[in-house]
């Protein structure tokens, strides 16, 4: 057969995506303004497709730049596809952005001698959409991020502000990645769902060529053409992949009688046999690289010469191997060649490459690639001065994943530090990137060890703040003992001067007291933490101080309003200063200030706007910055919005694992509500957290109550709160806790609506820990000098279900009428709150206590708009909870056989079915069948109802 391949290859199958594309990109629709996520299997042809998007693309008038993401794993520059794509630029372009937006700084290529100073995030992000728009003022702007399966988080954040932000002229964006690398925890699997979200994204994946496609291809490539039977081999194998088929047929695949190499590596690596040993070395030198060495590193590390490595860059360019990226650059065909070259290198030839690079790299070289090839290479002093210049670079652009990484790498080579270097000061580093990138356990046990490592000659001052440092961690870990015994620590090992050091470990101590309810001792801690900081002009820690402070003002009951415009002038003051944290953390309690009071909306702008700045400013699961997401989501459930309650949990595997599991709470509220059982066994993973977070430790109890009661578990429902109270009383000693009075409340109406199927024994013993429960409220609400609504309302709740409880049992019940006036006030708190589910689920408690009263009027009223409620949200129990209510029509003369009226006799006593039948020596069944029958008579839907039915028209003795 012939082996002359054509000089060119025609985009084969995929005339629809193009079209798809060009519409999209603004080419054959100049209105449109749709962001494209192009996804595929590896090899599947989205790099060729976008490649001819780009020519059609410029043949219309369109700049086009493109930017890609490499895979560097820890070593990955934040933001590298954009620093490509604006790398592009011409120097006089890229000299007027840099001046026009100086935040650009980080991302245009500046001598690494001169990095310039840090940069918000917010900054930096919104820079980088006010230079694309500026690029697309003379000519319409196609940006293509390829291989965003790469992308490092700071990439991925960066990617999502520019899709959410959008553009006010012509910029069209184009995101690939492959799909069959998007594995269950790959974090762009969770960005992706994010930004499919978004307004204008779209998603467009490709499915492998048919058939007929895939052999138009191979045709296409091959100058000669194929035999059926070459032909039908290459079909066979290739699978609809374009990269497959080029690789078959490079490698001689379309033989039908030669051994396909059995995995894809083989396959790649087959092509190198046909290259000259320079070009070889070429090849695999250029497998280790990260595309930022340069051709000077790159020929040195190949051992080559300047006229060899250019015959070699022609014979891997000839042979398939490398292809022209650029003017001056070259990448290797497909990324997949890449990683199978690098992985075929033996040890030592892998040493000695990283080693050439190493040596050849200039001082203009980022700290990251030279890192990965110092370490590679065994140089451990290079590397480590290399990683915390990297770990610096990152933190200067809110990177705080990729700055946690490297600052635990330079830990690692600790033993390679130069002399005077400070190893608690690089401790901290890491453990204050890694807490802002969540991981506060990992922070913590990276504190602890050091600490219990840490020599004697390091001083009280190391000791000192190592401690602060853990007490910061634990606090934020909602580890409340844990911070208190690191706070006291330190306390006795800082000496108490006028320093930094001491207002933090003040600060520290004023923090943990408030949580443990030592409100006069914290306030003590507080105002000497504020006298020293004010000082000596610690500004973080008087935004510290002060919070604490003001929180204390509104726990002890003074005016709200006072509070709010003080947490106003704290948040004001911090994102002025650059104080992110501060500024979070003014959010967070002026958002419970609101939430306190129930103004829902202002709560929820609070917590919105706590969640945009963490995101903005790189703290998106840092302290405060997460927690505006979960309470965003909580206040999303409670105001009714369940879909975006779980859009908001849902956060896929690149959240770290502790905050999901956070998020699972409000998650679980959401299956209670709509009657998810699965969920129980879906929180098992959830629970080893609960002692590390109040909130959601609350709120999956409430869940797992309702689950329980819905399965009929009650046995479950109520070990389920008795657990929760232990765990409070254990953990943060607070057994009177504030949702104490919800779960009680909760637990109260699963006993309420067991009742009427249990024996009067087991009645008996629901009634006597319903007591129990009511007066563990009044002690919850006498312990909490503030009480807000929300707790009022749980209050009013938990009352009212205890009344209905005594009211199925006809023990010690109320009348009617009282118990209706109880729920009314229950359903009027409750819509005060703007609870529509809760309100709704009391609204069907009043209900059911009106038809027994005989005004199906207001009832049915009530369970219609209930009803619509339910439906609206899903909520399969209270619909069905609404179901057994509806007014059935009773006779209008009710005739009953006289053993029905002596089994409603024994109803109205309160008696199960089979006491009335010992009473009345029938069996279980018969009582059964004379009750269904009564029920139905009277238009009832339950034996209360009926019982009361029967008072009300004087069908029982006297």
């Amino acid at each position: 057969m012939a082996t002359e391949r054509a000089p060119s290859t025609p985009l084969v199958g995929r005339r629809r995506e193009l079209d798809q594309l060009l519409a999209a990109c603004g080419v054959t629709d100049v209105e449109s303004r749709d962001v494209v996520l192009l996804g595929g299997d590896a090899g599947i042809g989205k790099t060729r497709l976008l490649r001819e998007l780009s020519i059609r693309a410029r043949d219309a008038g369109h700049r086009v730049l493109v930017g890609h993401c490499l895979d560097l794993g820890d070593s990955a520059l934040p933001y590298q596809p954009f620093a490509e794509a604006l790398a592009s630029l011409s120097d006089d372009e890229r000299e007027d952005l840099g001046g026009r937006f100086p935040a650009l700084g980080p991302l245009l290529p500046w001598s690494a001698a001169n990095p310039g100073t840090g940069v918000e995030r917010a900054e930096l992000f919104a820079s980088v959409v006010a230079a694309l728009d500026s690029v697309a003022v003379d000519q319409p702007l196609l940006l293509v991020i390829e291989d965003a399966h790469w992308a490092d988080a700071s990439t991925r954040h960066l990617i999502r502000y520019v899709l959410a932000q959008g553009f006010h002229g012509p910029v069209h964006l184009v995101v690939s990645y492959r799909a069959d690398d998007l594995h269950r925890r790959h974090p762009l699997r969770q960005a992706l769902a994010e930004w499919v979200r978004l307004p204008g994204a779209r998603r467009l994946e490709l499915e492998p060529l048919a058939d007929a496609d895939v052999a138009v291809l191979a045709q296409e490539r091959v100058t000669g053409g194929l035999t059926n039977d070459e032909l039908r081999a290459v079909v066979q194998r290739a699978a609809g992949n374009a990269f497959f088929v080029e690789e078959l047929l490079d490698a001689g695949g379309d033989d039908h009688t030669a051994a396909l190499p059995e995995t894809l590596s083989d396959l790649l690596l087959v092509r190198l046999d046909r290259l000259d040993e320079p070009a070889r070395r070429l090849v695999r030198a250029a497998s280790v690289t990260d595309g930022r060495e340069g051709f000077a590193a790159l020929a040195a590390a190949a051992a080559l010469t300047e006229d060899e490595l250019d015959a070699a860059l022609g014979s891997a360019v000839d042979h398939k191997v490398l292809r022209r990226t650029g003017t001056d650059d070259y990448g290797f065909r497909h990324a997949l060649l890449g990683e199978a070259l690098r992985d075929d290198l033996l040890p030592g030839e892998r040493r000695r490459i990283h080693a050439a690079f190493l040596a050849a790299l200039d001082d203009t070289a980022p700290s990251a690639t030279v890192a990965r090839h110092a370490l590679a290479a065994g140089d451990r002093e290079t590397a480590f001065a290399a990683t915390v210049r990297a770990a610096e670079a990152a933190g200067r652009v809110a990177g705080y994943d990729e700055a946690a990484r490297h600052y635990e790498q330079a830990l690692a080579l600790i033993d390679a530090a130069p002399a005077g270097t400070d190893e608690v000061d690089l401790v901290i580093d890491a453990a204050n990137a890694l807490v802002t990138s969540g991981e506060l356990l990992r922070a913590l046990e990276l504190l602890r060890d050091h600490l219990a490592q840490l020599p004697d000659d390091v001083g009280r001052d190391g000791h000192g703040r190592l401690l602060v440092a853990i007490g910061n961690t634990t606090y934020y870990a909602n580890l409340d003992g844990d911070a208190e015994e690191a706070s006291i620590e330190a306390a006795r090992v800082v000496p108490d001067e006028v320093t930094v050091l001491r207002a933090e470990v003040a600060a520290l101590r004023s923090r943990t007291l408030a949580g443990r309810r030592r409100d006069d001792e914290a306030a003590a801690w507080g105002e000497q933490a504020l006298a020293i900081a004010e000082q000596i002009g610690a500004e973080a820690v008087i935004s510290d101080a002060k919070s604490t402070l003001t929180r204390l003002m509104v726990r002890s009951g003074e005016d709200p309003a006072k509070a709010k415009l003080a947490f106003r002038e704290l948040i004001d003051g911090s994102r002025a200063s650059g104080h992110v944290l501060g500024e979070l953390r003014g959010l967070h309690q002026m958002a419970f200030v609101h939430f306190n009071d129930g103004e829902l909306d202002e709560a929820e702008w609070a917590f919105a706007e706590a969640m945009r700045r963490a995101e903005q400013t790189g703290w998106a699961w840092g302290p405060y910055g997460f927690d505006g997401r979960f309470f965003g989501a909580l206040l999303a459930y409670i105001r009714g919005r369940w879909d975006e309650a779980l859009e908001l949990c849902d956060v896929g595997p690149a959240a770290p694992s502790m905050m999901a599991a956070y998020l699972g709470a409000i998650a679980s509220l959401v299956a209670a509500g709509r009657g998810d059982l699965g969920q129980i066994e879906r929180t098992l993973p959830m629970r080893s957290i609960w002692r590390h977070e109040v909130a959601s430790s609350v709120h999956s109890s409430a869940a797992l109550i309702d689950l329980h009661g819905a399965a009929g578990d009650l046995a479950a429902a109520r070990q389920t709160y008795d657990q929760l109270v232990e765990l409070q009383t254990r953990a943060w000693d607070e057994p009177l806790f504030p949702g104490r009075v919800r779960l009680a409340a909760l637990l109260a109406g699963q006993h309420a609506a067991a009742a009427p199927g249990l024996e009067r024994s087991e009645r008996a013993a629901l009634l006597e820990h319903a007591t129990e429960l009511a007066a563990s409220v009044e002690a919850v609400v006498g312990d909490n000098a503030t009480f807000g609504p929300e707790g009022q309302a749980w209050r009013r709740r938990a009352h009212a279900e205890v009344a209905r409880l005594r009211w199925v049992c006809g023990v010690d019940a109320s009348s009617a009428a009282e118990l209706v006036e109880l729920w009314r006030g229950v359903h009027a708190a409750f819509i005060a709150l703007d609870d529509p589910y809760e309100s709704a689920r009391s609204a069907a408690r009043l209900a059911a206590v009106l038809l027994a009263t005989g005004d199906d009027a207001e009832a049915t009223a009530l369970i219609t708009s209930a009803r619509a409620a339910a439906e609206r949200l899903g909520a399969r129990p209270l619909i069905d909870e609404l179901d057994l209510l509806s007014p059935r029509a009773a006779s209008t003369d009710v005739v009953l056989t006289p053993r029905e009226h002596e089994v409603l006799q024994q109803v109205a006593l309160g008696h199960s079915n089979g006491e009335i039948g010992t009473r009345l020596f029938i069996s279980t069944k018969t009582v059964s069948v004379h009750v269904s029958n009564i029920l139905g008579k009277l238009g009832a839907s339950s034996r209360a109802e009926a019982a009361a039915i029967a008072r009300r028209r004087g069908l029982l003795d006297a």
